[in-house]
């Protein structure tokens, strides 16, 4: 790796914790690119080679995030077993937990569904282009998302591998709903 590629990957981390830590901190919408740049070390011309804007830094980071964490899962074979898929996501996602909270509290979680389900896409592609195939990949994305979340507020206390049983349980043998409820009366 050359000098300057190791320097902008070093820039490029210390934005992404500034912008994290400020987070934790303040409003979202309150933080300048010159307080990103002031907290990571860097002048704001080497944060502008990198991102455009403070949603440039998260987007860039979740979905490079997602595609290491599915690249990981597909590599291990962890995406032929429904257990073993979901323990790898809690397991990697909750090292990023931080990040995850952060940008839900921000309002921003919408960016970790998109990386989501665009990685739900890439690890199950449809055999064909169904809109019942398609449907089931946004589901399940959106089902894990929304456990995901709950996980991390309730401070991620369920083990990686409690919360793998109860997505697998869930997406094969799908889960008690209301309107289950409503036929059984």
């Amino acid at each position: 790796m050359s000098k300057g590629s190791e320097s902008n990957r070093l820039a490029k981390e210390c934005i992404v914790t500034a912008l994290v830590e400020l987070m934790k901190m303040r409003d979202y919408d309150s933080i300048t690119i010159t307080d990103i740049s002031k907290k990571a070390g860097v002048s704001r011309m080497a944060y502008y080679r990198n991102y455009n804007s403070k949603d440039d830094i998260l987007n860039k980071y979740i979905e490079e995030v997602g595609e290491n964490i599915h690249q990981m899962i597909a590599n291990g074979n962890s995406s032929a077993v429904p257990y073993d898929y979901f323990y790898a996501l809690f397991e990697q996602l909750g090292k990023y937990s931080d990040l995850a909270i952060v940008a839900y509290r921000a309002h921003l979680g919408e960016l970790i569904l998109a990386a989501l389900i665009k990685n739900m896409f890439i690890t199950f592609p449809p055999p064909d282009n169904s809109a019942e195939e398609r449907y089931h990949r946004f589901f399940l994305a959106g089902a894990f998302y929304n456990v995901f979340i709950e996980w991390l507020k309730g401070g991620s206390h369920e083990s990686p591998a409690m919360m793998a049983k109860i997505c697998a349980e869930m997406a094969t043998n799908g889960c008690p709903t209301p309107f289950d409820e409503v036929d059984a009366k």
